[in-house]
């Protein structure tokens, strides 16, 4: 992952100093004049022949104590980025307090480091060597940085700026050269950072770019297999599997033009101002329910996956993230938001302009370009996400450790979101134990499964029941579980009389409706992006750009008609409170439009079919002739004639 810094270097040829790089003069001075402009030229005594050469060595000799000190300093500042870089992997997962202090050591030496090449280019690439692959190392460190601190913190700029820095190493081609080195080691790093560059442009949807990334990184897995016959062959071609079977999941999922092309989607959390108009009308109080932190389990044993992270994951990450503004290379409206670049500043607040990173990539920005970001970046309101835990396939210990974490850190006014996606897990014999909530639920990882032991009980020991949730409820907890046993989370006891409310999808869908269960959970793809979900259960695979943006519109107005029938309707005042969150809200909201989608569906005609919420949603929302009437002409403009609007609007209770 590559600084936006690593744009600032200098050609690609590698031999002509950085712009604004100091480079050492090696001439000889020139003879020294006198400053008086009456004195006559011809009076200067010759200088002896001896004192010049004298004077060069001198000089040469100046010069080589520089530049041996340079590299010495080069060396210092780059053993000790690798010291801290090393040290990340001993943080613990969990506390700000205890890995934020080690994360801004580590941004501020690499920020010296990088500035220090930049300066000191020419002289190390004839002094100490440096080669074009280790400045691109350098960078994609950096850019790692970026990256793991963005999931430290969930703020997408951070994930931005790993981004440039990875597309500046590859549009300026620091690693073209490891091919030609035949060094297996410095082929898995390119390697390496093929795969981390493609996770990041995933999580921006850089659709185009990712398709030239596949093709790079297939061709560099087979040249690193022929030349080198790695043993950890097979590793790397399940990387491109799974590369290739989770863009195509998508591609699935996504309606295209007529040409083929990728149909412009928001996949972030847009701020709506008519919906918060229409839910903030007790206005502005200091007591507001906010989302703090979030925890997002993925243990769906058949679904498809890239980089611990599945794709019900994927989804509903960016969902409890704001959009930005558009970033170079996507197509489905991510973002590229104005930050300073700098490395330290992007931990310590620190001036951009002191860093010596900068976003440009082609080349140094000018004194005044920096003022005009500066200015623009302390214009830019502060976004704030949910700080989120991503759990793929976690044991029940290492969940209820992550679980008691987020509690511990979630403030007074805060809530905790806990998002399910996993195989549903059934007692096959009636439990008699008499004890509420701990009849099912959804399955963890085992790790290891003792032989001889019980089939059954080693379910139900490795299962999370509603039961074990409870005594998290002692604070605000939103609940959303994607299963094919998500109603045994139903009506969980509110022993504690704070805020709570449980999303549970339908525990089974129509025959006639594909199987989405390698491509995520129907119900998870509603709450991300309804639009997709309706194309979906639709059958829609193309359809034109401005019947999609008709489309997009009528969506954005039935979730608009809904927010203003849930302020209208006599909801329960923690339920309420829920609402006073954006990322909440959306979920809510969401839920209700997919309920009325399924529910006007001609193949959706069981209980079991339809999705539940406890504390359930009014009928004056979910039954809304309003909404139906967004639906109705939703399903028109889209040419489906998969639904019936003539009878009336079916309801249903969850099924055991």
């Amino acid at each position: 992952m590559d600084p936006s810094a690593a744009t600032s270097q200098q050609s690609a040829s590698g031999t002509t100093p950085a712009s604004g790089a100091t480079a050492p003069v090696t001439t000889t001075p020139s003879t020294t004049t006198t400053n008086n402009a009456t004195a006559p030229a011809l009076t200067a005594e010759p200088v002896p022949m001896e004192d010049v050469v004298s004077t060069n060595a001198v000089t040469a000799e100046a010069i080589a104590r520089q530049n041996q000190t340079v590299v010495e300093e080069f060396q210092y500042l780059l053993e000790k980025s690798q010291q801290f870089f090393a040290g990340l992997r001993e943080l613990p997962p969990t506390g700000a307090k205890q890995w934020q202090p080690y994360f801004q050591k580590t941004f501020e030496i690499f920020s010296k480091l990088w500035k220090f090449q930049q300066q000191h280019r020419f002289v190390l690439e004839n002094s100490y060597g440096l080669k074009r692959w280790e400045v691109g190392e350098i960078a994609s460190k950096i850019g790692q940085l970026y990256y793991h601190y963005y999931l430290r913190t969930s703020e997408t700029n951070y994930l931005q700026e790993s981004y440039v820095f990875y597309d500046a190493i590859r549009e300026r081609r620091y690693f073209h050269e490891i091919s030609e080195m035949k060094n297996s080691a410095l082929m898995i790093k390119k390697l390496r950072y093929y795969a981390r560059f493609t996770v990041v442009c995933l999580l921006l949807n850089n659709r185009e770019i990712i398709t030239t990334l596949k093709e790079e990184l297939a061709a560099l897995v087979k040249e690193y297999i022929d030349i080198y016959r790695p043993p950890d062959a097979a590793e790397w071609q399940l990387v491109l599997q799974e590369v290739s079977t989770f863009t195509n999941a998508e591609k699935k999922l996504h309606p295209t033009n007529s040409s083929g092309n990728y149909l412009p989607l928001t996949r972030r959390l847009q701020t709506s101002k008519v919906i918060s108009a229409a839910l903030d009308k007790d206005g502005p109080t200091s007591t507001k329910l906010k989302l703090q932190e979030a925890i997002l389990v993925g243990n769906a044993h058949n679904q498809i996956k890239f980089s611990e992270l599945t794709i019900d994951m994927y989804r509903i990450l960016q969902s409890l993230e704001r959009e930005t503004t558009l970033i170079k290379g996507t197509t489905d409206g991510a973002a590229k938001e104005v930050v300073p670049s700098a490395v330290a500043a992007a931990v310590s607040g620190a001036n951009p302009a002191d860093s010596g990173i900068n976003t440009t990539i082609k080349e140094e920005p000018v004194e005044e370009t920096v003022s005009n970001q500066r200015r623009t970046t302390e214009k830019s309101p502060k976004r704030s996400n949910p700080h989120k835990y991503l759990l793929y396939r976690p044991t029940l210990s290492q969940l209820m450790v992550y679980l008691a974490t987020a509690f511990k850190e979630v403030s007074g006014d805060s809530a905790m979101l806990i998002y399910l996606s996993a195989d549903g897990s059934k007692r096959s014999s009636p439990d008699t134990s008499g004890a509420k909530g701990y009849h099912g639920g959804i399955l963890t990882n085992s790790r290891k499964v003792l032989e001889g032991s019980d089939a059954e009980q080693q379910s139900i020991s490795h299962c999370l029941h509603p039961g074990d949730l409870i005594p998290f409820t002692r604070k605000p907890m939103f609940l959303i579980v994607d299963s094919s046993n998500s109603v045994a989370f139903a009506d969980m006891p509110r022993v504690f009389n704070h805020p709570f409310m449980s999303l549970l999808s339908p525990t089974e869908y129509p025959d006639s409706i594909p199987d989405t269960s390698q491509i995520g959970g129907l119900f998870t793809l509603f709450l991300h992006a309804p639009l997709l979900a309706f194309s979906f259960i639709c059958g829609i695979a193309q359809i034109s750009p401005d019947t999609w943006e008709q489309c997009t519109g009528l969506i954005a107005q039935a979730e608009g008609k809904i927010a203003e029938l849930m302020a209208a309707a006599p909801l329960e005042k923690p339920l309420r409170r829920f609402l006073q969150d954006e990322f909440l809200r959306q979920f809510m909201i969401r839920f209700a439009l997919c309920h009325t989608i399924l529910n006007a569906h001609i193949a959706f005609v069981e209980p079991k079919h339809l999705p539940t919420s406890y504390p359930p949603l009014p009928a004056s929302v979910l039954e809304s002739p309003e909404v139906l009437s967004k639906i109705r002409s939703l399903a028109v403009l889209a040419n489906a004639s998969c639904f019936s609007f003539e009878e009336p609007v079916r309801t249903g209770t969850p099924v055991e």
